[in-house]
Formats: C-alpha cells, structure tokens, sequence
C-alpha cells in the first residue's frame, strides 16, 4: 500500500513537473535584463545554441543599427492569438530606437506551431511584410517541422542580414516592395471597378426594365378598353389579341433567344466552377489575375444586358401582331437607345439583322394600286388581328402557327381588296396538309404516350398530324429509352493542396503596422 501511495506520488509530480505552462505577457522574461547583448528570451529551454544566436543578433545590430528579439516558448495565454500576444510583447518591450522605430521581433510558439514577426515603420521599407513572410516560409517552416528550431532561427537571422546589406538582395527586397504595391493597387481596382460596374449596370436594366413595364402598362390599358367595348356591344366574349398572343407565344424566336441564353450562360459558369474546383481549372484559370475580374464582371454583365435586350424586343414581338408596326417600334427602340452598344456591343449583332430584316421589307410595304390606279392602304393587324372579312380560317391558321404572313390591301373605297402572302418563321416546319390544302400539315410529330422511367421503357407514336382540320396520319410506334441514373463520379482532384503552412493574419506592431505570420 505504501509502495503504491509513492508511486501515485511520483506520476503526480511528474505530471506537475511537464504541466503546461501558458506564458501572459508579464512573465516573458526580457533578455535585457541580463545584459545590453541578450536578444534571445527562451524561457522553456527549447534553443540550445542561445549564444550564438545572441551573437549574430549583436552583429545585426552594429551593421543595421536594428533590435532584433527572438522569443521562443511552447505556449501563451490561450485568450490571445500570436499576433495579439506578440504585439503586447513589442509594446511592452519598446524594441528598436526612439525615433527610429527600428525594432524587430520574431514569436515562435512550439506547441501552437506558429511564428509571428512584428515590425517597427523604419524596418518596414527595409524588410516589408511580404519579404517577412517569404523568409519565414523558406526558412523557418522547413526548419522547425524537423524540430531544428536553432538552424531555423539561425538561418533566418543570416537571410534578414543578408537582405539588409547585399546590393543585389536590396534589389530583390525592392522588387518584391513594387510587387506587392501593384497587387494592393489590382485588388483596389478590381474592386472599385466591380462595384462602379455594378452600379453603372443596375441603373442600364432599371432603365430598360421601366420601359419595358410602361410598354406592358399601355398593352393592358389597349387589352382592357377593347374588352369593355366588347362588353358594352353585347355578350361577353373573349378578346381575338389575347387568344392570338397566348397561341404565338411559343413561337416568339426573341425571347427563344433570351431563355436559351441565359440557360448558356448558367450551364458556362456552372461548368467554370466545376472545373475551377474539382480539376484545379486544367491550368485554363492559372493565368487570371485579381485585376481581370472587372474584365470578366463587365463581359457577363454585357451579355446579361445582351439577352435582357432580346428579352424587350420579344415583349415588341407579343404586342404587334402586325410586322411593319413592330418593326417600327424596335426601329424607335434603337433610335432612344443606341447608346447600350457601349455597355453590350453585342447588341450590334442585333442591329444588324434589324436592318436586314428592315431592308428586305421596303417592298413587301411598299404601297399597290387597285384597278383606277388608286394608291391602296394596308390593313393594321394589330387592328383588326384575324383580317376579316378577307381571310378564311386555314389562313388565319397559317398566320398563328407562323407558316405564312398574309397582308391584306384594301381600296379607299373599300370595294377592292389584294391579299399578298409571304414565306414567315416558320414556313419550313410545315407542308401543304392532303386534306384542307392549308400549309399547316407538321411531319414526323412524336406524341409521347407513355413516358419512359428508371425502371421501364416508355411509347410514343409517330405521326403527320394537321394543325387545322386535325387529320392525323400514323406512322410508326417509337420506343423511348429507359432513364439511366447518371453516376457520381466523385474522383476527388488527386492533387490535394499540400501546403506547408498556413498564413497567419497580416498586420503590424504597435509602432508601425507592419509584420508577417505562418504556421508549420
């Protein structure tokens, strides 16, 4: 019982005796108390060459004129970080010269693995936080991740001396000064440049969007007026330019252009950041810079404004049945808003066409004559959207599925009437039906009839099907294949980042602001 009484004894004092300690600031011990040479405060014992490093800190000072304090220990106050705590340090301690400000002190926490430098202003243009942190990443982490703290040190020392007198190390230290100049200088341009896009870009799409709704205001107010004529005429009926437009809608080629754009532009930045993240970009992102992200936001930002732009002349496209009413009012559009090619050059592009498309119409607009060579005036089809009495159903039909244009002329007696006919959007999808003779027989429609699933196979019929008199020719059955789930494929990027340290905040002394940090 006794035997086991001391035993406890012992492991008890031995635990004591490795407890850890946490060091406040108070109870660093300040090596000038020893003497005017001690730089090196190692209250743990971790270095065992103190002298010699004492002694090329001493030469440090008599050829820079620069304090420099080494504090090695395993651990410190657990409520402050390494900055905090090493800030406190050179506070309390006042390295470096009155008035000079020419102090510099190194914190090195073994237990924490991390090291903290802390600078005076008159060392910070001599050794500016960038240098600080390439030294301590070339030469302490690879250091102490050996546990060779004293070469650590010792080799640090000899490269800060080594930048502070060698001409061509001052050169080096000079050009990593103008490096990290112009990197500050690209993050506040890209910044600044983002921002003032954004602003400058947000006011561009409430201006286009303002138009856009007094457009949608004044189509509701024409919708809302002809239905209460309706209503005042007798029973109620359902408006011809709301059915026309919900029958049209899909056939809209502008906002197909919209929709499928932003689709684009989604699955291209989807993609971006997939390859970005999980490939580590293919080295396709390795040559972008911080001062490239204004470049970027504005060319996204000009295509969104791109198809916001086509978006608005979809909306010009619902309101006008009739053609030469809505090229006229997207001619009007670009006359008030020539000025977006500046934000979207893109919009060139649809300029162009515009102008084509305006070129080729000159004659089919261009006014005919009746039988007493009379000039004769085109019907408005936003008007009188089914062009009666002149046109049968199967034309009108034509019109809605986009098969053919039809423009009716009448005499200004009324008595005469031309009707002209043109190939429209989508002449090409359709053919002559054998029934009604109207082009508006679809070949090769699929009609799904039973929808394929993860577990069986589904049906669909083949047919040439007419959109007017519904005659239907059937062609064949087609089997549609079973959905197939798409596999995972989560192959991590193989080459993980394998960096040996961790940066530490940036940040100065209490003196002058200036410092770097890492960690092994």
């Amino acid at each position: 019982m006794k035997k086991i009484s001391l035993l406890i004894v012992f492991l008890a004092f031995s635990l004591f005796s490795v407890a850890q300690k946490f060091y406040a600031v108070d109870q660093i011990p300040n090596p000038k108390i020893t003497g005017q040479d001690y730089f090196v405060s190692n209250p743990d014992g971790i270095l065992s060459k103190v002298e010699t490093i004492n002694q090329l800190l001493v030469q440090l000072e008599q050829q820079t004129k620069i304090e420099f304090a080494v504090v090695v220990l395993r651990d410190f106050d657990e409520s402050q970080e390494d900055f905090e705590f090493a800030k406190a340090i050179f506070d309390k301690w006042k390295i470096g010269k009155a008035g000079s400000n020419n102090g510099l002190l190194l914190l090195i926490s073994i237990d924490r693995r991390k090291y903290r430098f802390i600078s005076g202003s008159g060392v910070e243009g001599l050794l500016p936080d960038v240098v600080l942190k390439q030294i301590g990443e070339n030469y302490l982490v690879p250091a102490f991740k050996e546990q060779l703290y004293d070469d650590g040190v010792t080799n640090a020392i000899n490269e800060i001396n080594d930048k502070l007198t060698n001409p061509q190390s001052r050169a080096e230290v000079q050009s990593l000064i103008n490096q990290e100049k112009q990197q500050d200088f690209d993050w506040k341009f890209a910044l600044g440049g983002s921002i003032s896009l954004i602003l400058i870009f947000y006011f561009v799409f409430r201006l286009v969007n303002k138009q856009a709704k007094k457009n949608n205001d004044l189509d509701k107010q024409s919708n809302s007026s002809t239905s209460s004529t309706a209503n005042n005429k007798g029973p109620k009926t359902t408006n011809p330019k709301d059915d026309i437009k919900s029958i049209i809608k899909d056939k809209n080629g502008y906002e197909a252009v919209y929709i499928k754009g932003c689709a684009c532009i989604f699955i291209l930045i989807f993609i971006s950041v997939f390859i970005l993240i999980f490939v580590s970009g293919f080295g396709l992102f390795e040559s972008l810079e911080v001062s490239h992200i204004p470049y970027i936001l504005y060319v996204l930002l000009a295509i969104g404004l791109f198809f916001r732009y086509y978006a608005y002349i979809g909306n010009l496209r619902r309101k006008h049945f009739d053609d030469e009413n809505f090229l006229e009012a997207v001619k009007e559009f670009h006359y008030k808003n020539w000025w977006l090619i500046v934000f979207s050059p893109l919009i060139i592009i649809a300029l162009i066409i515009h102008a084509f498309k305006k070129v080729k119409t000159v004659e089919r607009f261009k006014p005919i004559f009746d039988s007493r060579s009379m000039e004769m005036s085109r019907l408005d089809r936003d008007i009188n959207l089914e062009g009666e009495p002149y046109l049968t159903k199967g034309q009108r039909k034509e019109e809605l599925i986009k098969a053919y244009d039809y423009d009716i002329w009448e005499s200004t007696d009324k008595k005469e009437h031309i009707i002209k006919v043109y190939p429209a959007e989508e002449y090409d999808s359709f053919v002559e039906c054998p029934e009604c003779k109207f082009r508006t027989y679809q070949l090769n429609k699929q009609v799904t009839t039973k929808a394929a699933t993860y577990s069986s196979s589904g049906t669909a019929k083949l047919t040439n099907e007419c959109n007017f008199c519904d005659h239907v020719e059937f062609i064949r059955w087609v089997t549609l294949a079973q959905l197939v789930k798409s596999s995972s494929s989560s192959s991590s990027s193989s080459g993980g980042s394998s960096s040996s340290s961790s940066s530490g905040s940036f940040g100065g002394g209490s003196s002058s602001g200036g410092g770097a940090g890492g960690s092994w």
